[in-house]
């Protein structure tokens, strides 16, 4: 029964969400990794793209068609086919990688308009093929938004839209620099390209703080400046979903929140964890949408992946 749930639960946040561990994490690692195709980024944001496809679907990513390329986006709809069953997508579908892209918009519109005076500034850490600055800048209350990642993706990047002749918004800085690299300051980068360390900021860390090792992870984190009304969303995997990956030797992860929390890497002293969610399961936290699970006529193993579904949370939270 055992070997049965790991299958039913890699299929399910694996298979579907086409690589779901595929995001550019701002990371140097395996040299592999950053080839000109960017094999663990575009994958995700070619289902991204799939997804947005419906017009009657809640999710749009206009950008993310250009990003993917025709190739990883004929990959991701076969994929997709295979998890259901050749079904077409439902309209309110999503894979996990939507829900968890879409649960951290929420947050950031929460954030921005609900509790006014909010943050006027966004900070995206292992920004990879994240496009929200050219999203949301017309839709929420963003002075200034700042992607940091790896020179390759960031530059992969820009000539995708130059090409297309497509404009970024005047108030988006992109910042080409390795995150773990101990010879760079960050934040001192970070304010030279026009950061206003003194002005409350939403941290964005989608997809990243698992490639780190654990140790990494937690300096990250502990270095983000408090500011009254600041914000930090974080993505983190659950070790239960590690296991399912590793046991199909296809886990590129380094860390996962059962490691984080014993290594004291989400007590942050100046920040209180405000709302943690479950990506597969959007629907829970407001969202009119839903992650499709793989079919199964079996009563027992429907009870049990609604238990528990090795997933990844989304953590929020407020400086104090």
């Amino acid at each position: 029964i055992r070997s049965t749930m790991k299958n039913v639960a890699l299929l399910t946040c694996a298979v579907l969400t086409v690589c779901l561990a595929a995001t550019c994490s701002g990371l140097a690692g395996d040299k592999k990794e950053w080839s000109s195709e960017f094999s663990l980024s575009r994958p995700v944001v070619a289902t991204r793209s799939v997804f947005s496809e419906r017009l009657d679907n809640p999710y749009h990513e206009p950008l993310a068609k250009l990003f993917a390329g025709e190739e990883h986006i004929e990959e991701a709809h076969r994929k997709i086919a295979l998890v259901k069953g050749g079904k077409p997508i439902q309209r309110n579908e999503v894979s996990t990688v939507v829900s968890r892209h879409m649960l951290i918009d929420k947050f950031l519109h929460d954030a921005t308009t609900q509790n006014l005076p909010g943050p006027r500034q966004v900070v995206i850490l292992g920004a990879g093929f994240d496009s929200r600055a050219n999203r949301l800048s017309q839709e929420l209350p963003v002075q200034k938004w700042f992607e940091i990642d790896l020179p390759a993706p960031q530059q992969f990047k820009e000539d995708v839209l130059r090409n297309n002749d497509i404009s970024d918004p005047v108030n988006l800085v992109r910042i080409k620099l390795d995150l773990t690299a101990e010879d760079v300051d960050w934040l001192s980068v970070l304010e030279h390209s026009g950061w206003d360390p003194t002005a409350p900021t939403i941290f964005i860390l989608e997809g990243l703080v698992y490639y780190m090792s654990t140790h990494q992870a937690k300096q990250l984190l502990r270095s983000i400046p408090s500011v009254p009304s600041s914000r930090i969303i974080v993505t983190i995997i659950e070790h239960s979903l590690q296991k399912v990956f590793e046991r199909y030797g296809r886990s590129p992860w380094k860390t996962n929140l059962r490691q984080l929390k014993r290594a004291g890497g989400l007590q942050l002293p100046e920040y209180k964890m405000v709302r943690e969610a479950l990506v597969p399961f959007p629907q829970r936290y407001g969202l009119k949408v839903s992650v499709p699970t793989w079919p199964t006529k079996n009563l027992f193993e429907r009870i049990q992946m609604w238990i528990h579904t090795p997933c990844e949370r989304v953590f929020e939270f407020e400086a104090v």
